[in-house]
């Protein structure tokens, strides 16, 4: 997997057709644990948050959406090309696809640099690699498979094509594209060599990088951080020390060596700096188990007992993170649309447009699908980097009736939906607790054997200021009001520069990442954001147009 330069001897070592036989076997083999999650398993994890992207993508929302987190960049915040392809494919294949693809290259890549050593660790990959069918990992399973193509690519000396999958791998997954800079700078650790191919390879990766940051910078999202767990980094940390003690006498398993290194180091500043990244980072543990076997495999299975140890910790590490899941993805019941049909059915005799909708987050995050595919706003979504910083109060151990109140009020929010099933175990549970004591100041709404709808008493509206503001319709890039009177309102929707304004007034950035909207005189205003397929392009040259 790390290797870019060929070992001419280990590749001799075997004919064609067994090569061909392998790679076979091994994509074989994925497939076929793939296709037996998607008919026996439960429904992937984190499949809500792709679907409802892939959906804004299909309805030419690209660039802005008010049905998250008080508006958001739905792409360049995750994924740039991921959805376009999704869009038109569908997420099953395509993910089903790069499973496949990812086993393929990656037994190609060892093969060809290891040898017969690499026989059981591509077998074990080919098992690991259909894991997105059951976490929902969609797009950063194509990410890998377009990284495990730049690294082909660059084995066989294909340079400019290494560039285009690079390319690929940023759009498809920022993440992979970490990963992939990570694993050619082991590459370059364990051959020691500068050339000008080196070099150009640097630039380029640089190169393809700047597209990332370019799209940052164009659409900020405030990203905030996401937290590394302690556990995860010890576990790291543990993993890179016994993968470098056995693999450090094997003479070819030297990129190895350096891959468990530079990960390890990257573990401490990534657990040290927050970032978006934070326990992203283990993600490449997912393969854990078939590295270390090809490191034993590389060592001579020696010595004995610390190599029993190392395969026995990456084992354990690759498994319990999927048992840990499976008693939330017990329950299939929320990623059907009758499900959430009595609820969405309350809030259409009775949610006000210029209001948002809370959901308790279930353990898939289903309500980050249905709720803003049948046309309401939520004020949360699934993005824990946002959630963790832009709703930091509803982790907080000591939450509380009244500070939960303040941030429903904040987030213009009328109705709380609670749902009979499993909730996200990272604050759902406390978020409930609190929905049903008696200090909540909600009042039950609706009940029937799958749902409880609570209120707010006087919940706070999108908009307000200094006289009557009535939103009229909210859609995912155009918010319409009427106003009584001129003056400055708070519209508690992010702020964008790409606003424009149709009406008698303008926008400036608010509190709290918020938006300042200054009325001229009473009437009418509009706030929209370009979408289509042109909407990129409509975005950059609409820039500030709406600002006051």
């Amino acid at each position: 997997m790390t290797a870019v330069t060929l070992n001419q001897s280990v590749a001799s070592e075997l004919p064609v057709w067994r090569v061909r036989r392998e790679l076979a076997f091994a994509g074989l083999v994925t497939g076929v644990v793939a296709a037996v999650l998607l008919v026996v398993g439960p429904a992937p994890g984190d499949a809500a948050a792709h679907l409802y992207r892939t959906l804004l993508v299909q309805h030419g929302v690209l660039v802005w959406d008010n049905y998250w987190y008080a508006g958001d960049y739905p792409l360049s915040s995750y994924s740039l090309l991921y959805y376009l392809p999704a869009a038109v494919v569908g997420n099953l294949p395509l993910v089903f696809a790069a499973a496949v693809g990812s086993t393929v290259l990656f037994a190609s890549v060892a093969l060809r640099e290891w040898g017969s050593a690499a026989f059981w660790p591509c077998r074990v990959f080919g098992v690991l690699a259909a894991a997105p069918l059951f976490t929902g990992l969609y797009s950063y399973s194509l990410g890998f498979a377009a990284m495990l193509g730049t690294l082909k690519a660059l084995q066989v000396r294909r340079t400019v094509v290494a560039f285009l999958l690079a390319a690929l791998t940023v759009g498809f997954s920022p993440l992979a594209f970490a990963f992939l800079v990570l694993i050619l700078g082991a590459v370059f650790l364990a051959n020691r060599r500068t050339s000008k191919r080196t070099l150009l390879i640097g630039a380029g990766l640089v190169a393809v990088a700047g597209v990332q940051v370019t799209a940052l910078v164009v659409f900020p999202s405030g990203n905030g951080v996401y937290p590394f767990h302690p556990v995860d980094f010890g576990a790291i940390l543990g993993l890179c020390v016994l993968g470098v003690l056995v693999g450090r006498r094997a003479r070819l398993a030297a990129p190895l060596v350096a891959f468990y290194t530079l990960w390890g180091l990257g573990s401490v500043i990534v657990f040290l700096v927050p970032s978006p990244l934070g326990d992203n980072w283990t993600r490449l543990a997912a393969f854990a188990f078939p590295l270390m076997l090809l490191t034993a495999s590389l060592s001579g299975f020696r010595p004995r007992r610390l190599v029993a140890l190392a395969l026995a910790v990456s084992f354990a590490y690759n498994v319990t993170p999927y048992l840990l899941l499976i008693p939330y993805r017990l329950d299939n019941r929320p990623a059907s649309a009758s499900f959430w049909q009595p609820a969405i059915a309350f809030l259409r005799h009775h949610l006000q447009p210029g209001f948002r909708v809370e959901v308790v987050p279930t353990a898939a995050h289903w309500e980050s699908y249905w709720i803003p595919k049948a046309g309401f706003p939520l004020a949360r979504g699934w993005y824990r980097q946002t959630d963790e910083v832009d709703n930091s109060v509803l982790y907080s151990s000591h939450l509380d009736a009244a500070s939960y109140r303040r941030w429903l009020r904040s987030a213009a929010v009328e109705y709380v939906l609670l749902a009979s099933t499993q909730l996200d175990w990272d604050g759902g549970p406390r978020e409930a607790k609190v929905i049903q004591s008696r200090s909540s100041g909600l009042t039950l709404a609706f009940r029937s054997s799958n749902w409880r709808i609570y209120r707010l008493s006087n919940p706070t509206p999108l908009v307000t200021g200094p006289g009557r503001a009535r939103v009229i319709a909210v859609g995912h890039t155009t918010i319409r009001m009427d106003f009584s009177a001129s003056g400055r309102y708070l519209l508690r929707t992010h702020y964008s520069p790409y606003w424009s304004v149709r009406g008698p007034g303008c926008v400036r950035p608010g509190p709290a990442r918020l938006t300042w909207l200054q009325v001229d005189r009473p009437g009418s205003l509009a706030l929209s954001v370009a979408s289509s397929a042109e909407g990129f392009l409509d975005g950059l040259t609409s820039r500030h147009r709406g600002a006051c």
